[in-house]
């Protein structure tokens, strides 16, 4: 019996080669996983650099008391395409410490990594967890205020009063830093101090002994100290009046006079001792006559009976300076002019001779200066027969003299030659040639 064509059904077809066709399809993703690997393969690594701890703050309420880690260590495995993605987009790897839900207390809270882009696996965050001490916010007013003084006033005066003028200082943090506060103190030095005085001191909390208590904030940081000082009634403060006698050497002369201490505190047992002292207080005479040089020299105080100078040294004396110098004299010479490195066979002849010299210096120095002291020359050096324009140069024989001026400080010199052929009288025709430059 004849029958019609027969058709393939496809699907029981790949039912009855399903073996195959899985082997088939199991080979193509190796293919292809095999060459994405090859082209874009996995690296395992820490990304550099270190990914930065993003905090998510705590409640007003509290206040963070330790250190929390900037940076966070993330290792993941991921094809270098990824790897090239996070170094050019470092946003897409991010790390959160969140402690808006923390409480009072030390605590453990892990470190949340997000990532966003695949594929990729993170391996390892180093730390995972970070320990977290929060305290409760405190903030007050009410502390004492008061002063830690430390120097001594001058000598015979006394501290009378001194006065914070602020009344209310704000500390705040930490409720156990809070606790160990009992007063605000401020730094006040009274070293030397003889008059009324406004200070500005800084401000710290401080514990029931005043140590300073760390970690807490503080407003304002300054304030200003009214401080009133007087002289107890036996000690009195008075300038002190350089007394002289004599006049310094011939040709010296006083500049200046100093003494130290300037003003001296004195003392007496009688009020009306030191009542009677005027305004000021001399000391004994400074001999000046003769003196040719500075010096310093202590001297005693005419002072009353019963009467001396306080003071923790207990010094009697005062330091004198006294300041003398040469009186400075100005001279003038006419020095003929001589003539140096001349050639061999040559002659010169200088336009002018002779020069004026204008001179400063020491009065009795100037006094015994003779016009062999002071020499003025030109240097003819290298020169050959013709006319020249001379630069003059000098010296002085004393060293404290110094020259002014010149005049002239340039001259004209003919130079010939000795027995040639041209008469040594006539003179030559000028030549040109460059002035001469000797140096002082």
């Amino acid at each position: 019996m004849k029958t019609g064509p027969q058709f393939l059904n496809p699907f029981r077809f790949l039912w009855d080669n399903r073996d195959t066709l899985l082997l088939a399809i199991l080979l193509s993703i190796a293919v292809w996983v095999s060459a994405v690997y090859a082209n874009d393969p996995n690296r395992e690594g820490v990304v550099d650099p270190l990914v930065s701890l993003e905090v998510i703050p705590q409640d007003g309420s509290l206040v963070l008391l330790n250190q929390l880690p900037e940076t966070v260590e993330i290792k993941l495995r991921a094809p270098e395409s990824v790897w090239q993605t996070l170094t050019e987009n470092p946003e897409m790897l991010t790390a959160t410490l969140d402690l808006s839900g923390a409480s009072a207390g030390e605590q453990n809270i892990p470190v949340r990594v997000s990532l966003s882009i695949s594929p990729a696996q993170i391996l390892e965050v180093t730390p995972s967890q970070v320990e977290v001490q929060l305290d409760e916010y405190q903030q007050r007013q009410d502390f004492p205020l008061g002063l830690v003084e430390s120097g001594e006033v001058a000598a015979g005066f006394q501290r009378d009063s001194a006065t914070l003028l602020i009344e209310e200082v704000t500390v705040s943090g930490p409720a156990s830093r809070m606790a160990l506060v009992t007063q605000v103190l401020g730094n006040l030095n009274l070293q030397d101090a003889r008059q009324n005085f406004t200070a500005n001191v800084g401000l710290y909390p401080a514990n029931k002994d005043g140590d300073l208590i760390s970690g807490l904030d503080i407003s304002p940081k300054f304030a200003e100290v009214d401080v009133k000082i007087s002289q107890i009634g036996q000690y009195r403060d008075v300038p002190v009046v350089v007394e002289t006698r004599g006049e310094p050497a011939l040709g010296y002369q006083r500049t200046s006079t100093d003494v130290d201490p300037l003003i001296v505190t004195l003392y007496a047992e009688n009020e009306e001792d030191i009542a009677q002292i005027p305004g000021f207080v001399n000391t004994k005479p400074v001999v000046l006559t003769g003196k040719t040089d500075s010096f310093v020299i202590q001297v005693g105080l005419e002072l009353p009976d019963g009467v001396i100078i306080a003071g923790e040294t207990g010094s009697q004396t005062v330091a004198v300076s006294i300041g003398i110098e040469p009186k400075v004299k100005n001279t003038s010479f006419s020095v003929p002019i001589n003539v140096r490195d001349l050639g061999a066979n040559l002659q010169a002849v200088l336009s002018p001779s002779t020069v004026e010299v204008f001179l400063t210096g020491p009065e009795p120095v100037i006094n015994t200066l003779l016009t062999s002291d002071v020499i003025v020359f030109v240097s003819l050096a290298d020169l050959g027969p013709g006319t020249y324009f001379g630069e003059l140069s000098w010296d002085v024989l004393f060293e404290q003299v110094e020259v002014v001026s010149i005049n002239p400080d340039r001259i004209e010199v003919i130079i010939t030659e000795i027995g040639g052929e041209n008469d040594p009288g006539a003179i030559p025709t000028p030549t040109a040639a460059p002035s001469t430059t000797p140096s002082p």
